[in-house]
């Protein structure tokens, strides 16, 4: 088994405003990854399931877009404000590719598997949450792990746990897995974000 354990209940909740999760006294929720096994924060989830998640954060950026179109027509402030001007666009853009990917996934690749993971550190609340959905398409032939999209939560802040600890554990799930090489390139060449990040750190794991 590529990765040991099931993913079992995602619960994404309905909020004003999509802001970063807090607990009662109104902290800011942090994550933290697993120090001595990274990978074990990568849980395998079937495609139905990476649609459902991803899903459900389009439909939480919707209800925010339009809440704060209401609160704006309360106010007598008109705009024409629609999903095109929500701020973290990238994130709708990444569900529509998971989507078109999802289909191309039920068609046959020869040489090819690709697995849909959920990067899910534990919270201080005490629960794990879906922050990134990570699609991997492995090259049998070439022996390559190859990072083809990452899609964010729209709640996840790099605040709350920096995205590198995301690396930390597809190149430790790599190793594990005893797949020669992880290709970030075509992870690099279609989101400029991640290169940035990414790119000059732990540049020897990569390459």
């Amino acid at each position: 088994m590529f990765i040991r354990g099931l993913f079992a209940c995602f619960t994404i909740l309905l909020s004003d405003g999509l802001t970063p999760k807090r607990l009662p006294n109104g902290k800011i929720i942090k994550f933290q990854s697993n120090f001595k096994h990274p990978e074990s924060d990568l849980k395998i989830i079937t495609p139905g399931a990476a649609s459902i998640i991803s899903r459900n954060w389009l439909q939480n950026i919707v209800v925010d877009v339009f809440s704060k179109e209401n609160s704006k027509l309360k106010n007598n402030q008109f705009s024409k404000t629609n999903i095109f001007d929500y701020d973290d666009l990238h994130i709708v853009t990444g569900i529509n590719k998971l989507e078109g990917y999802i289909q191309e996934s039920y068609e046959k690749n020869e040489g090819k598997k690709s697995l849909f993971l959920a990067w899910s550190p534990k919270g201080e609340h005490g629960r794990t949450e879906v922050l990134f959905i990570i699609v991997v398409q492995i090259n049998i032939l070439r022996r390559e792990f190859i990072i083809r999209h990452l899609i964010q939560s729209p709640f996840w802040d790099p605040s709350q746990i920096d995205s590198n600890e995301l690396k930390k554990a597809l190149v430790a799930q790599n190793t594990l897995n005893n797949c020669t090489q992880i290709n970030l390139e075509y992870l690099y060449d279609n989101d400029l974000r991640y290169k940035l990040a990414w790119a000059v750190w732990g540049l020897n794991a990569t390459r």
